[in-house]
């Protein structure tokens, strides 16, 4: 299994599927690279797909508990040298997508483009008290009642009373993958600290920005606010779907990104 050694000691677990310009795929809080899985067979026959594991999640090895994005920023960029990509397209899913926002910031050069799915970049209001609830529950909680709770915020009730076999599975995959509490909290506690507003008009590189409509993890409004602050952002809703949009709606979320990446690339 490929992992890539990072400066602080860190092993990031990496696949490659597919071949084409290069696409990092950055997963959210708590998920491993596993959350593409509806995506990748689409994206690959067209794209090198690059997903990973952020450090202490999946396959990848432990961490420190304290980590900021920044952090998982820096662990990417080393695990892109560590390839040899010199410059990808990229997309982040939540956690991923503040990542990929300081990635843009910090290598705009090898950022070809950028997408931004359900994103936020300041947590004032809804977003902080719904990340410190999650810490609090955490803190209460087995992981299994935690993700239980969490699928409230991340899918919607109507795909969760349609589809209950494929949320048990997910809720059992993401249990089998998380990471260990006490870096998951530092997870969440890195979203909390996230903040970017002022920084983001410097982004250089055509964006994406995507959010469900109904995502109640983080309303459209936070999204909205992220593709109005980068000059030219495209902004798409995608109706009928919650934070998970790439879940629920995959072959809708496919044609979106995909005919985002056809318009750069071409």
């Amino acid at each position: 299994m490929p992992h890539a050694k990072l400066k602080s000691g860190q092993r990031l677990y990496y696949e490659i599927t597919g071949n084409g310009p290069p696409l990092l795929l950055i997963m959210g809080t708590g998920l491993d690279h596993s959350c593409w899985n509806l995506q990748i067979p689409t994206y690959s026959k067209h794209f090198k797909c690059i997903v990973f594991d952020n450090r202490g999640t999946g396959r990848s090895s432990h961490s420190k508990i304290d980590v900021t994005v920044k952090d998982m920023a820096q662990d990417t960029m080393e695990l892109l040298d560590h390839i040899g990509i010199d410059s990808c397209h990229i997309s982040g899913l939540s956690l991923g997508s503040c990542i990929a926002q300081e990635l843009a910031l910090a290598i705009p050069s090898k950022v070809r483009s950028l997408q931004l799915h359900g994103t936020w970049s300041r947590t004032e209001g809804y977003a902080a008290r719904k990340f410190r609830s999650q810490i609090r529950i955490l803190e209460t909680l087995s992981m299994r009642e935690f993700y239980e709770i969490s699928m409230l915020w991340f899918l919607t009730p109507e795909y969760m009373i349609s589809h209950p076999e494929k949320v048990e599975e997910r809720i059992e995959s993401i249990v089998k993958s998380a990471p260990k509490r006490e870096m998951l909290i530092a997870q969440y506690i890195a979203n909390l600290n996230h903040c970017s507003i002022d920084r983001i008009g410097k982004i250089k590189a055509p964006t994406l920005v995507t959010v469900g409509s109904d995502d109640t993890a983080l309303p459209p409004l936070y999204s909205k606010e992220t593709a109005d602050a980068i000059p030219g952002a495209e902004f798409v809703i995608i109706d009928g779907s919650s934070h998970l949009h790439n879940t629920e709606q995959p072959e809708l979320f496919n044609k979106i990104t995909l005919d985002f990446l056809f318009k750069i690339h071409d």
